[in-house]
Order: structure tokens, then sequence, then C-alpha cells
């Protein structure tokens, strides 16, 4: 069975730093650290791919893991690049981290108004 992914939704924001990919749940302040291999399936799952075992070895568990942890909803378009076959150096492994999350939620980073800007004021009561 073919699958192709799309993020959860604008709260799924992921990003690289150092070499190590970081993903972070803006809405639940939960951020996940991915090894080098879940880096790998990861970016092809970012850029539209089928993922099955084809792929590599363990990705459609590793794509229902993400599914679990509400990062990834199969895609809503029935179109996906073709498997690009990869090798990975080991299992893919994402570890889950929610020390932060009370933080993240409550930054006013998240308070931003697409035609005010940062922040959004609030307006003032009469």
């Amino acid at each position: 069975m073919t699958t192709c992914y799309q993020l959860a939704g604008p709260d799924i924001v992921h990003e690289s730093f150092g070499g190590d990919l970081v993903v972070l749940n803006l809405r639940s302040g939960q951020y996940f650290g991915l090894n080098p291999s879940a880096a790998l399936l990861w970016s092809a799952i970012v850029d539209g791919q089928s993922i099955t075992d084809d792929l590599a070895a363990g990705a459609a568990a590793f794509a229902q893991h993400l599914i679990e942890l509400g990062l990834i909803v199969p895609a809503t378009t029935a179109t996906a690049k073709p498997a690009v076959p990869l090798s990975l150096d080991s299992a893919p492994t994402i570890e889950v981290y929610d020390d932060l999350s009370d933080l993240i939620v409550a930054d006013p980073i998240h308070d931003v108004d697409d035609e005010a800007g940062w922040p959004k004021m609030q307006k003032a009561s009469s």
C-alpha cells in the first residue's frame, strides 16, 4: 500500500540545528528530536513522497508513529511523489519532550495577527 502524508497543521514546524532535526508542535508545546534516519524519513514525508517499506525498512511503522504523535496525517491529495529509496544507518527513532510545553504554549509569539503583526494587542474595552 502506498501512502502519502502531510503535516497535521500549521502548528507543526521543524528546523535543523547543526545536523539535528527538531519538530515542534506549537499547539501542545511538545517538541521532538529525530535521529538521522528519522530525519531522512521526515524529509521524505514533508517532500510528499510515497511512504512504504520499499522506501526504507520501518518507514511505514515510523509514519504510523508520527500519526499517533499528531505530527502528520494522510494527505488529502491523491498525488504522491515517487519514493526515492533511502539507505538508513539505523532504525528511525523520535524522542518526545514536554518539559517546556507550558512555556511554549504560553509564549506570546502565538498572539500574532496577520494584519497587525506581533504582538496582537487586545482591544480596549469601552
